[in-house]
């Protein structure tokens, strides 16, 4: 019985990693991620000849007037939840480690 939980686990955690792989697939094949960079491009450019144009037409020009900032955050409850769970494996881990270290180090000096 407890060969076919286990064959059931397997087989879930492979079609889920087979349909990532495909998703990640097909929007590589259709060209998502060139488009958005196009459409970067395009925006890019348009902010250069709007430059250009007024620093030909004489206007006072500052930088910031042409960058294009994107201050989306995309902070929701699950990563900040991730964020912390993260965090606090890191400090176990670092700890873990600095003892282990001072055991055989303690070791050592014997």
């Amino acid at each position: 019985m407890k060969k076919k939980k286990n064959n059931n686990i397997f087989n879930i955690i492979f079609m889920i990693l087979f349909l990532s792989f495909l998703v990640v697939y097909f929007s590589e094949k259709t060209g998502y991620y060139e488009y958005k960079n196009h459409n970067k491009a395009v925006l890019t450019e348009e902010q250069i000849k709007k430059f250009e144009s007024d620093v030909a037409s004489g206007k006072e020009v500052d930088l910031n007037d042409y960058l294009i900032i994107n201050n989306k955050s995309y902070d929701n409850k699950l990563s900040k939840l991730a964020s912390k769970f993260s965090d606090g494996i890191s400090s176990v881990v670092k700890t873990s480690v600095e003892n282990t270290f001072k055991f055989l180090s303690g070791l050592i000096e014997e």
